[in-house]
């Protein structure tokens, strides 16, 4: 690729990027999340059909970041786009919330796999919690090593992923279904317009994941046809599975039970095959949230190092071991925050909720940004662009603006923590800016 950009090896495919983002987005939402979308819909159809609009608002900020990753295609996503269109003081406040949050998401699904195996192992929490500290910290180690080597065991865990998820579905099929399992529940308490946008809000906690292609556009090959076609069969590949997923628990257990139940897939399994079938859901649990953390690890330390990068954290941050050709210092950085939360053991719920409140508003920008990038220069002759524009750009910001609002609604302290964590970096970028230490 001429004057490529990225200082980082190019080596994903299509299909092993579109593998890694899979990766990146399955986790443990799609077993939590169906519960709650039935119970603010109150019918199958109506659930199915939040899936697919929440399927869409994903694939709306899939396809702007594609295109914004196309037209600048290095590894740090959000921050390498905010830079471009708003300057340093955006990309770093960005960076800033991502260095201290994003470790907390992987904290908690390491603690969410630990926690089941250990389980059934028989593990006290001291070494359910040794256990995800060693399983992180190999990761980490592995990362530095060679990202190429855990870009291909990404691949590999999205396709068990999807192999784990489809045999559940066979198996919830297997049975003879739970009449009446299409019965509508009680009215509930809000109008339906109101539980239908509570269930696509609840939708995009498994949906999450959508942006981390474009966190590694730096090692993807020949990015103006990788990024759109990898992020395409990602989005398409995740919609099918949850579709099945939800149409397989609804063949086996009413909407009621769906709509209660606090752990679906074993659950359904264990009306199929029996209470054993627990066991083999809580090792699938456990393995589905632990491949996560190898995405995570991949994907989320190349936001610190794009900034260090353009000279606005610490520049060490972005050095590049010359052998392993990795960003040993960021991976470093942010394996370390993640072991730190590991270590504390608790607390998670509401740091995770102050994520999502701390970053949506940047995502919201991103749609501005890839308005005002295309007014001062339309995508290069034969780069992808995105089909039906502004209508992704729309589509985006509706995620954002929904997402926001019920967060502000439902845990306004959240929200005070998510601003607090702002206000912290406005003030951490003015001190480096008087200082001189702004970089370039």
């Amino acid at each position: 690729m001429p004057n490529d950009p990225s200082r980082l090896p190019r080596h994903l495919g299509t299909g092993n990027a579109a593998l890694v983002l899979v990766t990146f987005t399955i986790g443990v939402g799609i077993l939590q999340s169906p519960g709650v979308v039935a119970a603010k819909t109150g019918s199958v159809g109506l659930s199915l059909l939040a899936w697919v609009v929440g399927a869409v608002a994903a694939l709306c900020g899939s396809l702007v970041m594609a295109e914004l990753a196309v037209r600048t295609p290095r590894s740090g996503g959000t921050t390498v786009f905010l830079h471009e269109a708003f300057g340093p003081r955006a990309a770093f406040l960005f960076g800033w919330t991502s260095i201290f949050l994003n470790p907390v998401s992987a904290a908690a699904i390491t603690l969410v796999s630990t926690r089941n195996l250990g389980a059934i192992l028989g593990f006290g929490t001291g070494a359910q919690t040794a256990l995800g500290l060693a399983w992180v910290g190999g990761i980490m180690l592995l990362n530095m090593r060679s990202s190429r080597v855990v870009g291909w065991l990404a691949g590999g865990a999205g396709v068990f992923k999807i192999s784990a998820l489809v045999t559940v579905v066979a198996l919830c099929f297997a049975g003879d279904g739970a009449a009446p399992a299409a019965a509508p529940l009680p009215a509930a308490d809000h109008a339906l317009l109101v539980g239908f946008g509570l269930a696509v809000v609840a939708t995009m906690f498994a949906y999450d994941g959508w942006d981390g292609l474009a966190l590694v556009a730096g090692e993807v090959k020949d990015p103006r046809r990788t990024l759109p076609r990898a992020t395409l069969l990602g989005m398409g590949l995740i919609l099918a599975v949850y579709l099945l997923v939800n149409l397989g628990f609804f063949h086996a257990l009413t909407l009621a039970e769906v709509a209660s139940s606090p752990a679906l897939a074993a659950t359904a399994l264990g009306r199929v095959l029996g209470s054993e079938a627990a066991k083999v859901v809580t090792v699938f649990v456990a393995a589905s949230a632990a491949s996560t953390v190898l995405s995570s690890l991949l994907c989320n330390p190349k936001i610190a190092f794009a900034l260090a990068e353009e000279g606005h954290f610490f520049r060490r941050v972005a050095w590049v071991h010359p052998q392993w050709r990795t960003p040993v210092v960021a991976i470093a950085l942010y394996g370390t925050m993640t072991l730190l939360y590991i270590a504390s053991g608790s607390g998670f719920e509401r740091l995770t909720r102050y994520m999502i409140l701390g970053f949506l508003p940047f995502y919201g920008l991103v749609a501005v940004a890839a308005v005002l990038l295309r007014r001062r220069a339309a995508p290069a002759p034969g780069a992808f662009s995105m089909p039906l524009y502004p209508l992704p750009v729309v589509g985006m910001l509706a995620y954002v603006v929904c997402g926001l609002a019920s967060g502000l609604l439902g845990d306004p302290v959240a929200a005070a923590g998510g601003i607090g964590i702002l206000a912290a970096g406005a003030v951490v970028f003015e001190v480096r800016r008087r200082v001189g230490r702004s970089g370039p």
